[in-house]
């Protein structure tokens, strides 16, 4: 069974500008558009927003977690972006996000999906693991914590 961290890298971890939800899913969706990853970035992006539109991915907690399966995605992966002024994500809870882990995976990988998504939430849960992600100085430094709470 392949680990969480088999599916970033600390080239798709990255301190976040945008104040506007949409904006901000483009801009960490970018972080995949020099990789292999995916075939069509618009078609990812298109992705992304359209299931924001349908339903916020704010999980509460300052977390949001937007998603997309698609078919131009040829590996599973997920990104994450840090906003330390926080972003309103219309979250359940009604508080702005800190954190967002964006997941993409082709259309054909549904168990692996929620899968990763589990492991990513479980992660999540310890104790100030949020708190030091959103903190830390580095890309290297977050995937350091991502390790010591797996």
């Amino acid at each position: 069974m392949s680990s969480v961290f088999d599916y970033t890298s600390s080239n798709f971890i990255k301190k976040l500008v945008s104040s506007d939800k949409f904006d901000a899913i483009e801009e960490l969706a970018e972080v995949f558009r020099d990789s292999s990853l995916c075939m069509d970035m618009n078609q990812l992006i298109d992705a992304l927003q359209e299931r924001e539109r349908i339903m916020s991915t704010g999980i509460g907690a300052g977390i949001a977690i937007p998603h997309a399966k698609i078919n131009s995605v040829k590996e599973m992966a997920f990104a994450i972006g840090i906003s330390e002024a926080g972003i309103d994500f219309d979250s359940m809870d009604g508080f702005p996000v800190h954190l967002i882990i964006l997941v993409v995976a082709g259309e054909k990988q549904h168990k692996e999906y929620l899968r990763l998504l589990s492991q990513v939430m479980a992660i999540l849960k310890h104790d100030n693991v949020k708190e030091n992600i959103i903190s830390s100085d580095s890309p290297e430094e977050i995937i350091e914590i991502l390790k010591m709470a797996n």
